[in-house]
């Protein structure tokens, strides 16, 4: 069930599926036993692994790690690695509510600031009707009664907007807990889908300027986006990056 190419960068796995072959992973996944921990690694997640063993020993541990962002593809794509597409958590959530419906599924969306799940489940019914929404959390990550809340939900797929890396490392201490087949950390994307943080247009997509995006609507973000768009393709670059098939 597992993607044949994968690469690393800073001991970080990353998988290269292509989007049907992603599409095939997740359907497989609703009928699997065990569940299935997808992880979207853009720079900043890859950084702040190459800083702590421990976050990196935590992506190794799931069981999906794809390209979240464009400057992580250049630096595989600079370094040899054969190019695939970029998959972007706001592009997976949408594409899983999607497949949700088809196979009669449910979703779980967790974190973000108060009131802020409710309201991306509402969004993601509005753009996917008949999706049903198995519940929605604010809770803080430490809140063990979460637990009981998902598994009472009976939710198939959870996802979790804690950042990161507060969001990998819950996932991975819970997922076998929670009755699950697919848990994403998926970072901002509530705040896109509510329009707190509007996504950026096609034109920017694109020609790969999402950061720019943000960094116009977000100033007080450049220092997080000068650590994704120069600091890590520098340090990736000089880092050794394996590939294999």
């Amino acid at each position: 069930m597992q993607p044949k190419s994968e690469a690393h960068i800073f001991g970080v796995r990353l998988d290269r599926p292509n989007w049907p072959e992603l599409d095939e992973y997740c359907r497989r996944a609703f009928l699997e036993n065990s569940p299935k921990h997808i992880v979207t690694a853009n720079g900043e997640i890859l950084l702040k692994a190459h800083d702590s063993k421990s976050y990196c020993e935590v992506l190794n541990s799931a069981e999906l790690v794809i390209v979240d962002s464009t400057n992580v593809s250049w630096v595989l794509s600079l370094k040899g690695v054969p190019g695939k597409e970029v998959t972007t958590g706001a592009d997976l959530v949408i594409h899983l509510a999607r497949i949700a419906i088809e196979n009669d599924k449910s979703i779980f969306l967790l974190g973000g600031k108060e009131g802020v799940a409710a309201k991306a489940g509402e969004r993601l019914q509005e753009l996917n009707p008949g999706l049903r929404i198995a519940g929605f959390s604010s809770a803080d990550p430490d809140d063990l009664d979460i637990i009981k809340h998902i598994m009472d939900s009976g939710a198939d797929v959870v996802l979790v907007a804690y950042g990161a890396p507060k969001q990998e490392e819950w996932i991975a201490k819970h997922k076998h807990k929670l009755g699950a087949k697919i848990l994403v950390g998926i970072g901002g994307t509530f705040d896109m889908l509510t329009g707190i943080t509007p996504r950026a247009p096609r034109i920017f997509r694109s020609m790969h300027l999402e950061w720019l995006w943000r960094l116009i609507l977000q100033p007080s973000r450049i220092g997080r986006i000068w650590r994704a768009i120069v600091v890590f393709p520098i340090k990736a670059m000089f880092n050794q990056t394996s590939q294999k098939s």
